[in-house]
């Protein structure tokens, strides 16, 4: 079965939509009727939808993982930080993005932003982890994953 590609955005792209040119990616998507709660604006969970696809979009582009192969890295989450700003409706459009920060032996700092019409929505901060491929313990971070992010985002090393 094939993974569901997203449309990331170009550099033009990112600046038409009003992103501020530090964040290199974005995917542009637009509130569904059933991310809708009683308040009528987006969930919450829909936010932590939207990050998870920016996240699974970025580690296709950059290059991370396949989702496939049988050598990709086993990455998890260990934690997922949001600040709700601005609500989002019905049909608005909006750009989610992602860069790396900072990265260690074995995981990464991403941060995020939910942008509309260049106001910021959300914001967000996840710590990743490689594991081995049991999940049982940590993994280094291979060097392909160091590359990326700090060629593309400039991610720097802790400490």
């Amino acid at each position: 079965m094939p993974l569901p590609r997203f449309d990331t955005l170009s550099p033009g792209a990112l600046a038409i939509a009003k992103v501020p040119g530090d964040w290199p990616f974005g995917i542009a998507d637009a509130v569904r009727f059933n991310e809708l709660d009683v308040l009528n604006h987006a969930n919450n969970a829909a936010y932590v939808s939207w990050l998870e696809n920016v996240r699974i979009a970025y580690f296709m582009d950059y290059g991370i993982t396949d989702y496939v192969s049988e050598d990709r890295p086993t990455i998890v989450m260990r934690n997922l930080e949001i600040d709700f700003r601005e609500p989002l409706h019905l049909a608005e459009r909006y750009v989610v993005t992602a860069r790396s920060v900072e990265y260690g032996r074995s995981s990464w700092r991403m941060e995020n932003a939910i942008f509309r019409d260049g106001a910021v929505a959300a914001t967000a901060t996840c710590i990743l982890v490689t594991t081995t491929p049991d999940g049982r313990a940590a993994a280094p971070l291979r060097p392909g994953i160091i590359e990326a992010i700090t060629t593309r985002d400039g991610a720097r090393p802790r400490g």
